[in-house]
């Protein structure tokens, strides 16, 4: 009788460290650095095993698609995809302007005005917000991710400095393309995308931010011709959770996007259907 209640007791144990083990596990983020935002440290949102099994939305049954064409998207740099596997040329250099409510931050002077007018709306809600991100270069998005790619080695190789020739250092550079984009693969360098972040926090949890402005933004980003462009339920169709990075396509793209839930890799692959997730 006594082997057989310590058997029990012992099973209850193991259920109960088996419980918690699967909950801490679903209550995790990833933590990543967010340059460009004078040190702002951000963790990502808490993303669920359900969001493992995302797939890409049904298209409608009707087609109400923007009527638009493969030299629509050549031919207009705001319909333009960038990604690890679409990566912008390190020539690639766009007339940029400072962001007036900013010290420094920078963004496309053509679409400065539909910037501004979308800026000036948040405002007019009454929302405050902070800035994190504009225009990056591709010469400062490769400072960022050799920056983390080196720290990365450095942790592997017990902490000390090793060559980039090292093979640690290669696993260390594509485990830093899941922190930080490489040279070539941000939107940022376009200069069509802002990280909006709750003005308030410089040590940042996305659900712990002003949920009410990202409700605001998300009802009404797309009548400046803005998207949100990482939402974390899509994170393994776009490779990113960053729920507050908004990037201009124009308001009918924009429009189309947000009304369908859909994100951009979604709408781009209804054009392109060879492109790949």
């Amino acid at each position: 009788m006594r082997k057989k209640t310590l058997w029990i007791l012992t099973m209850m144990v193991l259920c109960l460290v088996l419980y918690m083990i699967v909950v801490s596990r679903m209550e995790s983020g990833a933590s990543v650095i967010f340059p460009g935002s004078e040190g702002t440290f951000i963790r990502t949102d808490g993303v669920n095993f359900s969001d493992l099994n995302v797939t890409p939305e049904p298209e409608p049954t009707i087609d109400i698609w923007p009527k638009l064409t493969t030299q629509d998207f050549e031919n207009n740099t705001y319909l333009q995809i960038v990604n690890n596997n679409n990566l912008l040329s390190s020539a690639y250099e766009p007339e940029v302007s400072k962001i007036a409510r900013t010290r420094y931050m920078m963004y496309s002077t053509e679409y400065m005005p539909e910037l501004d007018a979308f800026l000036d709306a948040i405002e007019a809600a009454g929302f405050e917000y902070f800035i994190g991100g504009a225009y990056r270069s591709y010469s400062y998005q490769a400072h960022v991710y050799n920056s983390k790619a080196s720290q990365i080695a450095y942790e592997l190789a017990g902490g000390r400095t090793i060559d980039y020739t090292d093979p640690l250092y290669a696993e260390a550079a594509e485990a830093a393309k899941s922190i930080t984009a490489p040279p070539g693969a941000s939107e940022h360098q376009l200069g069509l995308a802002i990280d909006i972040l709750d003005r308030n926090r410089s040590r940042i949890v996305y659900s712990d931010m002003n949920q009410e402005l990202y409700a605001w933004l998300d009802e009404h980003c797309a009548e400046y011709g803005f998207i949100k462009r990482y939402p974390t339920r899509k994170l393994l169709l776009t490779g990113w959770d960053e729920p507050w990075h908004y990037r201009y396509v124009g308001k009918e793209v924009a429009t189309f996007v947000m009304e369908q839930g859909i994100c951009y890799e979604e709408f781009y692959a209804h054009y392109f259907p060879d492109f790949e997730y």
